[in-house]
């Protein structure tokens, strides 16, 4: 689902404006009981009707009213309340000459209320803390709230959901899109970091929700305590959220997390820029100091480098979940990328160049393939002194951290090798043809490639 359709415009439900007489009665201190077993008895088939899920256990006939029904006609309605046993309760109100019956929860009777103070609400005890019924479903994404309040935002008709903004006893509450029939879904949360416009948190401070993200800024950095955060951009087809993170006293950083803030990676603020960059720290600062802890990070494994640039590739998904990070140095001539274990975690460092890189199908910056293949072009001509590479296929890695490679030439002409792990020669070199013929495991994928034909008495090798 895109932030678009979160952020749309909701129409709220015009709610019903009950004569004087009704009205009064919600007023009253003390419930008149005649009014309360007439609820008590019409409630069962109008429940019915409605087509709600309730076992009603309270009810009360609030009064009746007219209104315009749908033809522009004036209709008698009678309106009655219901708590359930479970769940939230109802205003219904039923159409005395249809005979079909509209119904509304005690939440978006409040808020209803709070909008328009003609409007009524729901005033049997068991209803009269209307958000309860939030606290179990919140509970499946925010195992430690309690809802203590909450209020009706409107409804998505095309989705067939209802908007709530609900709060939390002591901590940040957010927004919850509820399915209703036939939507069989299960509900939406959405942090009050990323909602805006008409779905605003007004209960939940950016304080307040910007602790939502300690437990995942402590994953990226145990040292962090956040200060502040916001929301950059949602990458859907991912599933990954950014957001901007400022810790007391240090540089931030931007996490990437699921929606259901799941920490995925970090990245420091000078990679930031195409997402709306930082605002609390200071990119230029921020970059000389992270080139810095990389630059340890990288020495810490041991490996001769003296860092000039470096760039973070991303974050194992599964397993280790080590970070890999590209370096630029004068020491190493065929590039160096390193996957580098997470704080916190007994994982050990993986050194690699980019061919190493390039043959696991990720691609270094620093050094680019067309590098990469100039070296091939040169190690080939050591095996096989007239081939000029016109095109190279890495296939994968081989024994003793060898690279399996398949070389087209100019000449038509076709092998598949492996570069040694000194990559400075081939430890082995094969023609397309032998390969194919002996069943080797790698073989030549280029199309045409080793197509050459030898003159009379030649062999093609």
């Amino acid at each position: 689902m895109s932030l678009s359709t979160f952020f749309k415009g909701v129409a709220f439900v015009t709610a019903l404006a009950l004569s004087a007489g009704a009205a009064s009665a919600q007023e009253a201190p003390k419930l008149n009981e005649k009014q309360r077993t007439r609820g008590i008895a019409d409630a069962p088939a109008m429940i019915k009707t409605a087509g709600i899920a309730c076992d009603p256990s309270d009810a009360y006939y609030v009064g009746e009213s007219t209104r315009k029904d749908s033809t522009g006609k004036s209709a008698k309605v009678q309106v009655v309340e219901v708590t359930c046993k479970q769940g939230i309760g109802y205003i219904l109100d039923k159409n005395l000459s249809a005979g079909n019956v509209d119904q509304r929860n005690c939440t978006q009777a409040y808020s209803q209320k709070m909008a328009n103070p003609k409007d009524i609400q729901c005033i049997l005890p068991g209803n009269q803390k209307h958000y309860t019924w939030l606290t179990p479903l919140v509970k499946t994404s925010d195992a430690n709230c309690t809802v203590d309040k909450a209020r009706w935002l409107g409804q998505i008709a095309d989705q067939k959901t209802n908007r709530y903004e609900y709060g939390c006893q002591g901590s940040a509450g957010g927004i919850i899109d509820v399915p209703y029939a036939p939507n069989t879904n299960a509900p939406i949360f959405i942090n009050c970091l990323i909602a805006k416009g008409n779905s605003t948190c007004t209960y939940t401070t950016p304080e307040q929700a910007a602790q939502r993200l300690q437990p995942v800024a402590k994953q990226a950095k145990a040292t962090c305590v956040v200060e502040k955060a916001r929301f950059l951009a949602r990458d859907a087809g991912k599933n990954a959220d950014f957001y901007e993170i400022g810790c007391a006293g240090q540089p931030g950083f931007v996490v990437q997390t699921d929606a259901k803030l799941t920490y995925q990676a970090t990245y420091d603020c000078a990679q930031a820029k195409n997402i709306g960059g930082c605002q609390f720290t200071d990119a230029a600062a921020a970059a000389a100091g992270t080139r810095e802890t990389y630059a340890a990070r990288l020495k810490a494994v041991g490996v001769p480098c003296t860092v000039s640039d470096y760039s973070v590739l991303g974050m194992e998904s599964t397993g280790l979940k080590r970070e890999l990070v590209e370096y630029k140095c004068p020491e190493q001539k065929f590039g160096l990328a390193v996957f580098l274990p997470t704080e916190g975690t007994t994982a050990k460092a993986e050194v690699m160049d980019c061919f190493t890189l390039v043959a696991r199908r990720q691609a270094c910056g620093f050094v680019t393939k067309a590098a990469l293949d100039q070296q091939v072009d040169v190690l080939i001509k050591g095996a096989k002194k007239d081939c000029d590479v016109q095109q190279v296929n890495y296939l994968g890695r081989g024994e003793a951290e060898s690279i399996l490679v398949e070389v087209a030439c100019t000449n038509k002409r076709g092998y598949v090798g492996a570069i040694a792990k000194s990559r400075i020669a081939f430890d082995d070199v094969v023609a397309c043809n032998i390969a194919k013929g002996r069943k080797y495991p790698i073989q030549c994928e280029i199309p045409g490639n080793g197509t050459y034909v030898p003159p009379a008495g030649a062999t093609n090798d």
